[in-house]
C-alpha cells in the first residue's frame, strides 16, 4: 500500500515541482509586452507586489521599449496604492525625468504633488513642510497643464492643502486670545487674512480679529471690522454675531466716552449706534437720554470738568 501511494503521489510531486520552477522560468521568459500584460493584470486584481515585480522587469530589462513609459507609471501607482508615498514620489519623479514626452508626464506631475500631500502629516499640528512643496506643485500643474480634465482635482488638492496650513496659523491665534494676548493674536489672524482668503479660515480669522479690538475695549476699530465682516461675508454663520457685536461696540465706546466727559466723542458715537443699530427701542431710549443730557451741559462744562488733566 505503501509503495503504490509512493507510485501514485510521486509523478504528483514532481509536476508541482516542474511547475513551480516553471512559473518562475517562464516570467524570466517573458518578452516585454507579456510581462506588462502581466504587471497590470496582477495591478487590477491588487496583487501588487507581483505587480511590482513585472513593472521594475520591464523598467529594467526592455528600457527601449514603447510601454517602458507606462510600466513607469503603473509603478509609482502601485506604490502609491500601497499608501508608500515615498517612493511612489520617487517613481513618478523619475517618469518626468526619464520620460518627459510621455504621456502619462501630465497626470505623473500631478500625483506627485498628491504624494508630497498625503506624506504630510494629517493634524494641522505637525510638521507640515511637505504641504508647501505640495502647494507649489499643485500650482506649477494648473500653469503647466491649464486644459487639463485633471485641474478640477488639482485646484481641490490644493484648497485642502492651504486650508491646513491656514487652520495651523488660525489656532496659533486663538491660543494667543486665550491668554489675553491680542496684539500676537491679530499677527496670525492677519497672515491667515493676507495668504488664504481662498480658505474659510480667512472669514473666521477676520471676525477673531475683530473680537481681539473688542476685548482690547478699541470700541471704533472694533465697530468697523465687524462691519467689515458683515460686508465681505453677509451669508456667514457668525454674520448676526458680528451685528450684535458691533452695534454693543458703539454703544458701549458712547457710555465710554460719556463716562469720561468727552461727549464730542460720545455724540459721534451714539448717533453712530442710532444710524446703524437703532432698532432697540429700549437702547434708544438709553440713548435719547444721554444725548439729552448732554445738551443740558452748561457751556464749558466739559472742559471745567476735565481742567488739570
Amino acid at each position: 500500500m505503501t509503495a503504490l501511494l509512493i507510485r501514485i503521489l510521486l509523478p504528483l510531486v514532481l509536476i508541482v515541482g516542474v511547475l513551480g520552477c516553471g512559473g518562475r522560468v517562464s516570467m524570466a521568459a517573458l518578452d516585454a509586452r507579456e510581462l506588462f500584460e502581466l504587471g497590470m493584470e496582477k495591478y487590477e486584481n491588487r496583487k501588487q507586489l507581483d505587480a511590482i515585480e513585472a513593472f521594475q522587469t520591464v523598467i529594467f530589462n526592455f528600457p527601449g521599449e514603447s510601454m517602458v513609459d507606462t510600466a513607469q507609471y503603473y509603478l509609482a501607482m502601485t506604490y502609491f496604492d500601497r499608501h508608500d508615498y515615498v517612493l511612489a514620489k520617487v517613481e513618478f519623479n523619475r517618469l518626468l525625468l526619464n520620460y518627459p514626452a510621455s504621456s502619462f508626464a501630465p497626470q505623473a506631475q500631478l500625483m506627485r504633488a498628491v504624494c508630497f500631500y498625503k506624506g504630510t502629516p494629517e493634524h494641522y499640528g505637525l510638521d507640515q513642510t511637505d504641504l508647501y512643496t505640495a502647494i507649489q506643485q499643485f500650482n506649477d500643474f494648473l500653469i503647466d497643464y491649464p486644459e487639463s480634465d485633471a485641474t478640477e482635482d488639482a485646484q481641490a488638492y490644493m484648497v485642502e492643502a492651504r486650508s491646513r496650513l491656514a487652520r495651523k496659523l488660525f489656532e496659533s491665534g486663538i491660543v494667543y486670545t486665550r491668554i489675553a494676548d491680542y496684539r500676537a493674536a491679530r499677527v496670525y489672524f492677519q497672515q491667515v487674512i493676507d495668504n488664504y482668503t481662498d480658505t474659510d479660515y480667512a472669514a473666521n480669522a477676520t471676525f477673531e480679529m475683530a473680537d481681539t479690538y473688542f476685548h482690547s475695549h478699541d470700541w471704533d476699530e472694533a465697530h468697523e471690522r465687524f462691519e467689515n465682516f458683515r460686508t465681505v461675508y453677509p451669508n456667514h454663520e457668525r454674520a448676526d454675531e458680528a451685528a450684535r457685536l458691533s452695534c454693543e461696540a458703539v454703544y458701549k465706546g458712547g457710555v465710554e466716552a460719556y463716562d469720561a466727559s468727552d461727549f464730542t466723542l460720545a455724540r459721534s458715537r451714539f448717533e453712530r449706534y442710532q444710524i446703524v443699530c437703532g432698532q432697540d427701542e429700549k437702547e434708544n431710549r438709553k440713548i435719547d437720554e444721554y444725548l439729552q443730557s448732554m445738551d443740558d451741559q452748561p457751556i464749558g462744562e466739559v472742559d471745567t470738568a476735565n481742567a488739570g488733566s
